[in-house]
Parts: structure tokens; C-alpha cells; sequence
């Protein structure tokens, strides 16, 4: 059972007094995480730059192609996945190598759930079930699939430190929020928000969601997700590698634009989530490189993980009305470096601010990552971290 407390504070814009500026907390995360080549080179890039990521891990990675009847989504039959399978027990063996090596350097490990469906009308018995298979399946995976030892304290870090959530398609129900809480999940990252959302507990979990944002060039209205700027600038399909340079560019500032207004704002965490397949010749994922490099050294900025925040968030929630009233002693632009302080902010001045209306918020929703576009593009090569015998 997972050992975690969630502060609880009613939340009221009217009982904001100043404060001391807070952190400006950027939470990078990956959805997926079947690519072993992806775990490589994100967990290598982290380490040179002192930067800790989420990954928000799919259970079925960790079921074979040859035990996929293990699996059963809820009104699916046995062994359908809308994302595949992990393969062979010697590519799970290796997949749970870099999990451990990714827990173990300061990253955290977090749920997406199994199968990649729609889980928007599920009730709580249904995502019950969904839940308590993906447990089981990463529990399960180090001695089902034998020849290789045991992760160190994997089974205790499944059992206590397991407490973050992304569903699948952004697909959640009221039941979603039952059954999270049944199994101890702490914080869920499910939703859409104004890119100055301060986070509050929203069905008794922190809500830490994705942002509304205008892309920098063409101002088109996107989340702050790698797959919803690939849908904004080609349509969700491969685009022309002419145009990819200008595409990394525009995504690249889109973030900096999205950063420089928190910064010298209401400092609300940034939040982006990326995924391990490579669209576009890869230019998220190296914009998104590009960004942390640029802002993750800065003075009071915290590029960490979502439970991070969580602590925070717990040791100071009777600051959270201020926080997001920017009540406290504001950053200058003067203390940012020269390339952003140069970088222009949306022209206007309070589309960073808007209000999130249930229209706006399905048709930012609709334009989540699509089963079959979230299928990674690697073929499976034996990558094993150092330092890890197996």
C-alpha cells in the first residue's frame, strides 16, 4: 500500500497575501516508454544536465507478445492492445534494466495505464481492474521473464512510490478518480488548464495538467504535448523534411514563450509531456532539448519531477491563492539572459490567463495522441545501461 499524504486546503482567490516567490518548477514527461534506444538517450541527456524526467510507463511494454492473453482491457477481449506488446522476455529484461536505471538516477516511474484505450466512460471497477493489472504486470515482469535478476527494491517501489497518473488519450471518468485513490495515486495529469494554473486537489488529487498554448509562429491553438504541435504543423502525418528546421524552431520558442511568462509571472509550474516515438525526424524531442538546456540552469528554477512538486505543493498549500495571484515580489525581465529576454510573449496579454471554458477544453482534448501514432518507431536494439549486469 502506498504511504503517501495529500494536504488538502479550500482554495480561494480572495485569500491571497503576499508571499515569497516560489520555484519556477518545469515538469518534462514522456508517455510510453517501450523505445530502449529513447531510454538511452533521455536518461543520458538528463544526467549531463542535472535534470530529473517522469515517465509515465504502459504496463503491456512489460507483458510479452507471447503472454498477451494475460492482458484484458475492460469491455476488450484478452490480448488486444491498442500500442502492441513488449515483445520477447529478453526485450522486457532489458526494458526493466532501464526502468531501474531511471528510478534509481532520480527520475520517477509513473502510470499510463495498459492498453491505450478511451477510458472516458469506464467506471471505477473498470479502471479498478485496469490499474491492478498494470501493478501486477510490472511486479510480475523481473522474475516471469527469466534469466536476469531482480531490479534492487523494485517491488517496494511499485508498492509506495507508484502515485502518478496520465490516462491514456486523456480518456478519465469520475469513476478514474475513485479507483486512483483506491490504489493510492497521488496526483493525476489528465487534464487542460491555462498555462498560469496554479495546481489545487481536484477529486481528492493533485491536478497537475497540460497547458493551453498558441504555437509561435503560426499562433494555432495547441496543448503543451509533442503530439498536438505534430498535429498543428502537419496534420498529424509526416511533413515535408524541408519544413522541419522551422517546425523545431517554432516548437522550441513556443516553449520559451511559455516559460518567460511563467518566470516572470505568476511562476505556475510548466508542464509538457513528450512521448518516445520520433515524429517529424525528431524535431520534439530535440526541441525539447533545446529548451531544457536553455532554462533548467537559470536561478530559482526546478526542473524535477511531478512528486517533487507534490512535496512542495504539500509544505506550502496555504500559499497556493497567492501563488496564483502572482502575489509575491515578481522576477524582472532584466534577470532573465539576453536570448530571452528578447523572446515576445503571445501579443495578447492575457491568453496565458484565459479561461478555460468546456468547449475550449474538448476541442484541445480532441487533439490527443491517437493509439496508432503513439507506436514507437524503434527496432528493438540490446541497450543495456551502464553499470547494470544482467
Amino acid at each position: 500500500m502506498r504511504i503517501f499524504i495529500i494536504s488538502l486546503l479550500l482554495i480561494s482567490g480572495n485569500l491571497s497575501q503576499a508571499v515569497d516567490r516560489p520555484p519556477q518548477f518545469i515538469n518534462l514527461a514522456f508517455d510510453g516508454s517501450k523505445s530502449t534506444r529513447m531510454w538511452q538517450e533521455t536518461t543520458r541527456f538528463a544526467q549531463q544536465h542535472n535534470i530529473k524526467f517522469t515517465y509515465f510507463i504502459s504496463g503491456v511494454y512489460f507483458l510479452s507478445n507471447q503472454n498477451r492473453n494475460s492482458y484484458q482491457g475492460p469491455g476488450r477481449s484478452a490480448g488486444r492492445s491498442d500500442i502492441g506488446f513488449g515483445g520477447t522476455a529478453e526485450d522486457i529484461q532489458i526494458r526493466n534494466q532501464w526502468v531501474e536505471h531511471a528510478y534509481r538516477s532520480g527520475h520517477e516511474i509513473a502510470s499510463h495505464a495498459n492498453g491505450h484505450f478511451n477510458g472516458s466512460s469506464w467506471s471505477a471497477q473498470s479502471w479498478l481492474n485496469e490499474l491492478i493489472q498494470f501493478e501486477n504486470f510490472l511486479q510480475a515482469a523481473p522474475s516471469q521473464y527469466g534469466g536476469f535478476r531482480q531490479p534492487r527494491n523494485w517491488q517496494r517501489y511499485v508498492d509506495r512510490n507508484l502515485v502518478g497518473f496520465r490516462a491514456p488519450l486523456l480518456g478519465k471518468s469520475s469513476g478514474m478518480y475513485q479507483a486512483l485513490q483506491n490504489q493510492g495515486y497521488v496526483y493525476d495529469t489528465s487534464r487542460v488548464e491555462a498555462a498560469t494554473y496554479w495546481p489545487r486537489v481536484v477529486n481528492g488529487l493533485w491536478n497537475f495538467p497540460l497547458a493551453s498554448l498558441r504555437m509561435a509562429y503560426s499562433n494555432k491553438r495547441t496543448l503543451s504535448m509533442d503530439y498536438n504541435m505534430y498535429v498543428a504543423q502537419s496534420g498529424g502525418s509526416a511533413g515535408s523534411s524541408a519544413n522541419y528546421q522551422q517546425w523545431e524552431n517554432e516548437v522550441y520558442e513556443t516553449y520559451l514563450r511559455y516559460f518567460k511568462n511563467n518566470y516572470i509571472g505568476n511562476r505556475a509550474p510548466i508542464d509538457i509531456g513528450h512521448h518516445f516515438s520520433l515524429w517529424n525526424g525528431g524535431i520534439y524531442w530535440r526541441a525539447m532539448q533545446r529548451f531544457a538546456q536553455t532554462v533548467c540552469h537559470l536561478p530559482e528554477v526546478v526542473c524535477g519531477t511531478y512528486t517533487e512538486l507534490v512535496h512542495f505543493l504539500n509544505r506550502n498549500n496555504d500559499k497556493i491563492a497567492s501563488y496564483q495571484a502572482g502575489s509575491f515580489p515578481r522576477a524582472s525581465v532584466d534577470q532573465l539572459p539576453p536570448s530571452l529576454q528578447r523572446i515576445s510573449l503571445h501579443q495578447k496579454s492575457d491568453f496565458y490567463n484565459e479561461t478555460m471554458t468546456p468547449e475550449l477544453i474538448e476541442e484541445l482534448e480532441s487533439q490527443v495522441c491517437p493509439s496508432e501514432a503513439h507506436l514507437e518507431e524503434d527496432e528493438f536494439t540490446t541497450i543495456i545501461p551502464d553499470g547494470i549486469a544482467i
